[in-house]
């Protein structure tokens, strides 16, 4: 009997052990609920919770090296931002139909890593389209199909949605273990962009690629819609259901209150977000440098942090502009209609420089987050933040050359007498394409005229450069006797922004040679040149002047560890820099207003370095076939 009443109650204070356990661990559950949430009730975002705060700042991954994520990251978060937004280009991702790369420079998640390192959260924008001022918004080329297929992008044409689907099958689940409720510093994820900027007016579309989303990266993550506040871009941009945030994108010209009270009427409750806070602007080729000074960009964002509306969350686009290095820049379309390119430097007069140093502008913005928002402020990072090192090099003397018409030796694809087909028929995605064509008899004095180029066309009369027509310029050149025609096309950038995205490079409409429609024949042999290749190059020594359409090649030496420096080309007219084989982006100083083009210390290598240029259209005189390697940058003059 003893020993049954002991075994009784030793097994009763175990069962009232384990259950005083549950309920510990019930309680510890309720009380720690790990998400990221909006409350609209209270027109907050919360997270575990409890009600969060944030200002956001834009810093693109893909527009700096790897090798400096974690110096621009650390200076985004000393200035008291709390989370960084990035686009996510799928064209950076799958350069080619079905080869995904992230890695180097594309590893996202490295990226994202840094950043939770750094105590930033994480607001991702995958698209599939971006703007962003990226060639076709991100949209791989090979997505545009031909001009006869007529591809309907950004809409629920199978033939785009079945690219759209096998490129997030690939990213989105990548992305899910990043998540906030899954450790990761992921809090929110955009649908789209600016889809109310755009003609199609599709919901369905919308409606597919939120299912998409919520498919792969379930129920609970924040999805939310970034449109203008004009009435249309309200009407055709955000998701009025399936739980998805509306969120408007405005600068410091806008009245904050205006434009809120605008989505009060299209979204009823919720926070009350600024998804891009304009602190400068984009530039373009030919046009002043657009800036906004640091007293009306700091005056504005502290309005929005005052707002009587209650919390407002801002979000800085740009906070770090960035690079586009190679070919990567985008373009816009005015109304005229007018091609506008965009330069290679991103500097978009941010907070932080193209370099990544810290400016007037970023340390106002600072100033109105510690007033207030004190407690996003960690004092003991910005004593951790440095400008880079900047070193004058001095001057790059060319003394090897590849002639034109020797950059056909670079060629990936060469067509012996065929049609002209434009880039995406031809599977190119960036670079330049050299259409040849040869006649029996000679031309004499005739105008040559092409109404479409896209976008600059460099022309050879018997392998002699005689001009260029650009796509915005309507010009026309008088050939002298010839029987040799080559075209070099230059894609100059696909358009970003617009009703104008079907933009097809090349040749896409005729080509006249006075009364003669020439591009109707199918007798031209076409070379494509992605200039991704360069170091196969063979170079002869300079011993004559070189013209227009060849590759120079000089050499520098760096003694100790290097540093940021910039190309000063202003003997030369328009054309790409390599340096060390990396594609560093496009110059055009006489055009403006960029001037000097920037190269990261991270590109250069103590002891001897390569400066590889492709000119096009102005060649200095043999003497004076030289660069300067500057410590200064030179993105050009205010407006």
């Amino acid at each position: 009997m003893f020993s049954t009443r002991v075994s009784l109650k030793t097994g009763g204070l175990v069962f009232l052990g384990l259950l005083a356990i549950s309920v510990v661990v019930l309680l510890a559950r309720t009380f720690s609920y790990h998400g990221f949430t909006v409350d609209y009730k209270k027109n907050v975002f919360s997270k575990d919770g409890k009600t969060f705060d944030y200002v956001s700042g834009s810093l693109h991954y893909f527009r700096v090296p790897h090798e400096l994520w974690h110096d621009r990251l650390l200076k985004l978060r000393a200035s008291g931002i709390n989370v960084v937004s990035t686009y996510v280009p799928w064209n950076f991702h799958e350069p080619h139909p079905g080869q995904y790369n992230f890695e180097g420079d594309a590893d996202l998640f490295k990226f994202m890593e840094i950043a939770q390192s750094l105590g930033l959260y994480v607001n991702i924008r995958p698209g599939p389209y971006i703007c962003s001022e990226w060639d076709l918004g991100g949209i791989p080329y090979f997505v545009l199909g031909s001009k006869k297929d007529g591809v309907l992008l950004r809409t629920m044409d199978s033939r785009y949605l079945s690219h759209v689907e096998c490129y997030f099958n690939e990213l989105l689940p990548r992305l899910e273990p990043y998540l906030y409720e899954n450790g990761g510093p992921i809090i929110m994820v955009q649908v789209e962009n600016e889809y109310g900027s755009y003609k199609a007016c599709d919901y369905d579309y919308m409606n597919y690629l939120t299912n998409l989303m919520r498919k792969h990266l379930g129920e609970n993550i924040i999805l939310y819609t970034a449109d203008g506040w004009d009435m249309h871009h309200l009407i055709c941009g955000p998701i009025h259901h399936s739980n998805v945030l509306t969120t408007v994108n405005f600068g410091p010209n806008s009245d904050h209150m205006s434009v809120f009270t605008r989505l009060r009427s299209f979204q009823g409750h919720g926070p009350l977000v600024n998804s891009e806070f304009y602190p400068g602007w984009l530039d373009h080729w030919g046009e002043p440098h657009q800036c906004k000074t640091s007293s009306f960009v700091g005056a504005e964002f502290s309005k929005m942090l005052e707002s009587t509306l209650g919390n407002v969350f801002v979000n800085f686009y740009m906070f770090f502009g960035g690079t586009n290095f190679a070919f990567y820049n985008g373009a816009n379309m005015a109304t005229d209609p007018k091609y506008q390119p965009d330069p290679t430097s991103y500097d978009y007069d941010a907070p932080l420089t193209e370099c990544g140093d810290t400016t007037e502008k970023y340390y106002a913005i600072r100033k109105a987050i510690k007033k207030h928002r004190p407690h996003l402020i960690d004092n003991h990072l910005l004593a951790k933040v440095v400008n880079s090192t900047k070193q004058r090099y001095g001057k790059v003397k060319f003394k090897e050359i590849l002639s034109y018409p020797g950059i056909k030796s670079l060629a990936t694809k060469h067509l012996e007498k065929g049609p002209i087909f434009t880039f995406e028929e031809l599977e190119q995605d960036y670079g330049f394409v050299l259409y040849e064509k040869t006649y029996n008899n000679y031309y004499h004095n005739v105008e040559l005229e092409i109404p479409e180029p896209r976008d600059m066309v460099y022309v050879f009369a018997d392998d002699k450069y005689v001009g260029k027509i650009y796509r915005s310029a309507n010009e026309k050149i008088l050939l002298p006797s010839f029987r040799k025609l080559a075209l070099l096309v230059e894609n100059m950038g696909r358009i970003n922004y617009g009703h104008y995205l079907h933009d097809y490079k090349g040749l896409v409409g005729e080509v006249r040679l006075g009364e003669d429609v020439v591009s109707k024949g199918v007798d031209w042999s076409i070379w494509t040149l992605p200039m991704n290749n360069t170091h196969l190059v063979q170079y002869q020594e300079i011993k004559s002047q070189p013209g227009p359409g060849s590759i120079l090649r000089g050499e520098f030496t760096i003694h100790g560890k290097p540093a940021d420096t910039w190309v000063k080309m202003s003997r030369f007219g328009k054309g790409v820099i390599f340096v060390n084989g990396r594609n560093i982006g496009r110059y055009w100083p006489v055009a403006g207003p960029q001037k000097n083009l920037y190269v990261p210390s991270v590109f250069l290598k103590t002891g001897v370095n390569e400066l590889v240029m492709l000119e096009l259209i102005q060649m200095p005189t043999q003497q004076d076939l030289s660069v300067e390697l500057v410590e200064y940058p030179d993105v050009g003059s205010c407006d």
